[in-house]
């Protein structure tokens, strides 16, 4: 019945959810509803319903924030953003000579940067911006990559295609992909974000 559910409300939101990774935590969650490692039909809506409402505000400000650089500058560089345990939405901050590091190389920086503050329990969430590009009817499309994760089972990829015209940036539709934990839960198999909702 649960994974009836589970597949329902993915299909909804359009989100990967690693319920058995969460749920195999659930020491870390005295004080939460996956304390106990099972869950009611409320309580997953409420697990659901909380990972996005947090990711939905990372992807808020990082997509402003890389709407204002293009618009500025015509191009954007790798950003991080965290949701701190009080709420805050906080900006990772390069220091010294890694802020004019090639931009895969702060891709990887803010990845490691990411799953420290993870591993001290000091986020809920996590999420990656960087410039790409894919191919789509034999033409090179720019987009924004979004590595999201939340502490409450839910990873994955975005790519949400980027036009510059006029001086102005625009958005289409997210593309949304699996994606393995590397913040949170990092050293997983990769099979439990997904596995047992096909069953």
């Amino acid at each position: 019945m649960i994974n009836r559910v589970l597949t329902v409300w993915l299909c909804v939101l359009g989100l990967m959810i690693g319920v058995p990774a969460a749920a195999q935590e659930g020491k870390e969650y005295e004080d939460h509803i996956l304390s106990d490692g099972k869950f009611t039909n409320e309580e997953l809506a409420v697990v659901i319903l909380r990972a996005k409402d947090d990711l939905t505000s990372l992807l808020e400000k990082a997509v402003a924030e890389v709407k204002v650089e293009m618009e500025e500058t015509g191009l954007f560089s790798p950003q991080a953003w965290m949701l701190m345990k009080n709420q805050d939405l906080k900006k990772v901050s390069l220091s010294g000579q890694a802020e004019s590091a090639p931009p895969n190389i702060k891709v990887h920086m803010f990845r490691a940067s990411l799953r420290s503050v993870a591993r001290h329990n000091r986020i809920d969430a996590a999420l990656i911006v960087y410039p790409g590009s894919i191919k789509k009817d034999g033409e090179t499309q720019r987009i924004v990559a979004v590595e999201h994760e939340h502490r409450l089972g839910v990873s994955g990829l975005k790519l949400i295609p980027l036009n510059l015209e006029d001086g102005e940036a625009s958005f289409g539709e997210p593309i949304s992909q699996k994606k393995p934990f590397a913040f949170f839960y990092e050293g997983k198999p990769e099979k439990q974000s997904g596995d047992k909702l096909k069953k």
